[in-house]
């Protein structure tokens, strides 16, 4: 059982303090049996995002790519400077915006986004000009993959740091989907990287390490028959961490 009634909450207008929408990223996976004891470990050092007296919310992200996923190719073949492109619906406050999703030479990630009214199965006018002004062609971009999750967001209390757990993962296309529900995908984002974070403490003391793990390409190579080769390292952790016998 998750018990987050522990921690100091923080508002959505609070917590705009800390978007690092240029940032680094790490992304753990692991077993959702983990949590209640690191959530516990971590209680003094994070607030924890509230919205309606809700800490566990609802996402809704449709991505987009050409027909013969090139964006997700991309990623496969380990291009240095990427893009992602989704719509995203934040379902507690109705919230939507059009994101493009940048991974630089760097490894640094850097996300635009906008605000927009509905969720659109195809791109509008100022999704074509968004991803234009990123000098990105959109002209042949359209709707591949539908993932749902559950976010538990907390934001380190020195606000260097902002730690998402999704939960309850799904992908869907057409009518194929795939749930990964005893998963836990976890985001350290940090304007610089700090080995010294609680949270990466904690998961190092369980021997949970780092995964280069991408909820869209999973997704594909899940539910698409594309090339995969490079994503079979992260399916078979996966399975793996899934397989645990409670």
């Amino acid at each position: 059982m998750i018990d987050l009634q522990a921690y100091e909450s923080i508002s959505l207008s609070e917590i705009e303090a800390v978007k690092l929408l240029n940032r680094i990223d790490s992304k753990y996976i692991f077993h959702e049996n983990t949590l209640p004891e690191i959530l516990k470990e971590i209680e003094p050092y994070y607030y924890i995002l509230e919205i309606n007296s809700k800490r566990q919310h609802r996402y809704e992200s449709l991505y987009f790519d050409t027909a013969d996923y090139q964006l997700y190719y991309q990623h496969h073949n380990g291009k240095p400077n990427r893009m992602k492109v989704r719509y995203r619906r934040y379902s507690d406050t109705g919230l939507v915006y059009f994101e493009v999703k940048q991974k630089t030479y760097n490894s640094r990630t850097i996300k635009y986004r906008e605000e927009r009214i509905n969720l659109n199965v195809e791109l509008q006018n100022a999704d074509y000009l968004m991803c234009s002004n990123l000098s990105m062609s959109s002209a042949r971009l359209q709707d591949q993959l539908w993932i749902y999750f559950d976010r538990i967001t907390f934001v380190r209390k020195d606000f260097t740091e902002r730690l998402t757990l999704d939960l309850n993962l799904t992908f869907q296309k057409a009518d194929s989907k795939k749930d990964y529900q005893k998963l836990v995908v976890a985001e350290i984002k940090q304007d610089k990287g700090s080995v010294f974070s609680p949270i990466m403490q904690s998961f190092r003391s369980r021997h949970i390490n780092s995964s280069n793990f991408s909820k869209y390409s999973v997704g594909i190579a899940t539910l698409e028959n594309v090339k995969s080769n490079s994503f079979k390292p992260i399916l078979l952790k996966l399975n793996k961490i899934l397989s645990v016998k409670l």
